[in-house]
C-alpha cells in the first residue's frame, strides 16, 4: 500500500448492533481518527452492561469517552499494548431487546474472558485483515447497541539483507502467506528465485522471477497454507566480494527447508519478526540474486476450546511468548497449577488453586524456551457429577519431544481423557476455572511456532557436483 493513502479509504464502517429501536438522542459516534485502541472498561450488572469507556491512543496522545451509566455492579478492563504491535481485531458479545448483555475482545496476541452474562442471541464485529481503532453505538442507561471503525494492518517491512549490487524488485505485501519458493543455482550462488502467494481472495498468484535463468533448478520448497503452515523467517548467507547470496534456507512452524544453494559460507543474516508471517518479499538481483528483505503480518492467535464443565470462578492467563515453567500441587487430583510464561523476556508467574491436603505432591516441569516449547496438555477428567469435573491428572509435552510424568491418579470410575493441543502451534497461555483446592476446567492459547529441527544436519541442496550428477537440477517448477 503507498504511503499516500487516504485513511479515510482505508476504513470500514460497521453498523451497530443491538436495540433496533433506541432513541436517537442516545446515540454517540467516537470517530475514526484513532491510531489504536488501548484501554477498555466495561460495567455492568445483572441487567446486562450498563457502561463502556474507551481510551485510544493518536499519535502517541490519549483520548477518552465513556457511554453509559455507571451504577454498582462490576467492572473489568482490558488493555492493550499496542507499543508491542497489539492490536484489536474483534468484539464479539450477547445481546438482547435490553442492549448488550456481555463482550469478549481479540487482540492479535490475546482474547479477553467473556465480560457480563451469555445470554441472548451471540454477535461479531469483526472484518478479516483490518483492526478496530473506533466505536460508535448507543447508551442510555444501558449500552444498547455497539458498532465499530476497522482500518487496514500495514505490514512490518525489513529491508533486503546480503549483498551489494542489482536492481531492484518487490513483490508487494498485498498477500496472506507464502506457499511456494522456487530457485535456480550453482557454486557460484542463488541465480533466481520466486514466489507462490495466496491472495487476500484464497487463490494463488504466482509471483516472477528475480534474477536469471542460468544455474540448475532447485526443488520446490511448499508450505501448505490450507492445514495452517505459515512461513516465518529465512537464514541466508551471502559473499561480500562478489556480492551475491550463496545460500538460503525458509523455516515454517512445521518444517525447515534444506539449504537452498552452496553450504552455509559468508556471512550470514536472518530475515523473522517474533509473532509475526512473511507476506511477501522485495530484494535486489540481475544476473544473481543480491539481496532478501520482507514483509510481515502478525500471526494468529487461536483459542482452544475449555475441557471440562467451567460453572465455578474461572481464570484467564491471556496469551505470552511462550511458557518457561508449569509446576503443580496434586495428589489424586491436581490442586493447584502454576504457569511462568515469557514475556519479551520478563518472566510473568500466575497461579491458580491452593495446596491444603496435607499429602499432596509437588512438582515442576522445566521448558528450555526458545529452544522448546509447550505443544500440548493432556489427561483426565473425573466426571464428579452433572454439574462438575474435576481434573485428575496432567501431561505435559514439547516440541522437542520431551514429556512430563504423568501428574496426578489415573486409576477410578468416570475419567474422560483430552487433549489440547493445535499441529504446528506452541501453547503460550492458558485459561481455566477452579475453587480452593479444586480445578474443574483447562483452555489455552495456541500460535504457530518457529520450527526447531536442527538445521545443521540438513544436506545442502546445490554446488557442481550435484548439479552434474542431476543434470541440471530438477526439472519441476
Amino acid at each position: 500500500m503507498s504511503q499516500d493513502s487516504n485513511p479515510l479509504e482505508m476504513t470500514q464502517r460497521l453498523e451497530a448492533v443491538g436495540v433496533t429501536n433506541a432513541d436517537k438522542k442516545y446515540e454517540w459516534d467516537d470517530g475514526l481518527d484513532h491510531d489504536d485502541v488501548t484501554k477498555i472498561y466495561v460495567g455492568g450488572g445483572s441487567n446486562g452492561i450498563q457502561f463502556i469507556k474507551f481510551e485510544y491512543v493518536k499519535t502517541g496522545k490519549v483520548k477518552r469517552s465513556f457511554h453509559g451509566y455507571s451504577v454498582a455492579g462490576f467492572t473489568q478492563m482490558f488493555e492493550i499494548d499496542h507499543k508491542k504491535n497489539e492490536h484489536l481485531e474483534s468484539v464479539e458479545g450477547y445481546l438482547d431487546s435490553y442492549g448488550i448483555q456481555a463482550l469478549r475482545f481479540k487482540t492479535n496476541l490475546r482474547i479477553s474472558e467473556m465480560i457480563g452474562y451469555e445470554t441472548g442471541e451471540k454477535f461479531t464485529r469483526a472484518v478479516d485483515g483490518k483492526k478496530i481503532i473506533g466505536f460508535h453505538g448507543s447508551a442510555k442507561i444501558h449500552l444498547e447497541s455497539l458498532g465499530a471503525y476497522f482500518t487496514e494492518i500495514l505490514p512490518t517491512r525489513l529491508e533486503p539483507k546480503g549483498g551489494k549490487g542489482g536492481i531492484e524488485w518487490d513483490d508487494g505485501a498485498d498477500y496472506v502467506g507464502v506457499t511456494k519458493i522456487r530457485a535456480r543455482a550453482s557454486g557460484k550462488g542463488i541465480h533466481n528465485i520466486s514466489f507462490d502467494y495466496i491472495n487476500k481472495d484464497g487463490h494463488i498468484f504466482k509471483g516472477p522471477d528475480h534474477g536469471s535463468d542460468t544455474g540448475y533448478r532447485l526443488e520446490p520448497f511448499e508450505i501448505n497454507h490450507l492445514d495452517k503452515e505459515y512461513l516465518l523467517s529465512v537464514d541466508g548467507w551471502y559473499c561480500e566480494t562478489s556480492g551475491v547470496i550463496g545460500t538460503l534456507q525458509f523455516k515454517t512452524n512445521m518444517k525447515t527447508s534444506k539449504l537452498m544453494g552452496n553450504e552455509e559460507t559468508g556471512t550470514k543474516f536472518s530475515l523473522g519478526c517474533n509473532g509475526m508471517k512473511i507476506i511477501g518479499f522485495h530484494g535486489y538481483a540481475k544476473e544473481n540474486l543480491n539481496s532478501l528483505g520482507a514483509s510481515f503480518t502478525t500471526l494468529p492467535l487461536t483459542k482452544l476450546e475449555h475441557v471440562g464443565i467451567a460453572k465455578r470462578p474461572h481464570w484467564d492467563d491471556g496469551a505470552f511468548q511462550g511458557v518457561r515453567k508449569v509446576s503443580f500441587c496434586y495428589d489424586h487430583l491436581i490442586r493447584c497449577i502454576s504457569f511462568e510464561y515469557d514475556n519479551d523476556g520478563n518472566v510473568e508467574a500466575r497461579q491458580h488453586g491452593s495446596n491444603v491436603e496435607s499429602n499432596a505432591q509437588e512438582a515442576e516441569f522445566e521448558v528450555d524456551y526458545p529452544n522448546e516449547y509447550v505443544t500440548s496438555i493432556e489427561g483426565k477428567l473425573h466426571k464428579y457429577n452433572n454439574y462438575d469435573t474435576l481434573i485428575a491428572t496432567l501431561t505435559i509435552k514439547t516440541s522437542t519431544g520431551r514429556s512430563s510424568k504423568i501428574l496426578g491418579n489415573a486409576v477410578g470410575d468416570n475419567l474422560v481423557d483430552f487433549v489440547l493441543e493445535s499441529k504446528g502451534c506452541a501453547l503460550v497461555g492458558f485459561y481455566g476455572s477452579g475453587q480452593f483446592s479444586n480445578q474443574y476446567s483447562l483452555g489455552a492459547y495456541s500460535r504457530p511456532m518457529p520450527s526447531l529441527l536442527n538445521a545443521e544436519k540438513l544436506e545442502a541442496e546445490g554446488g557442481d557436483e550435484e548439479a552434474s550428477s542431476n543434470n541440471g537440477g530438477v526439472d519441476g517448477g
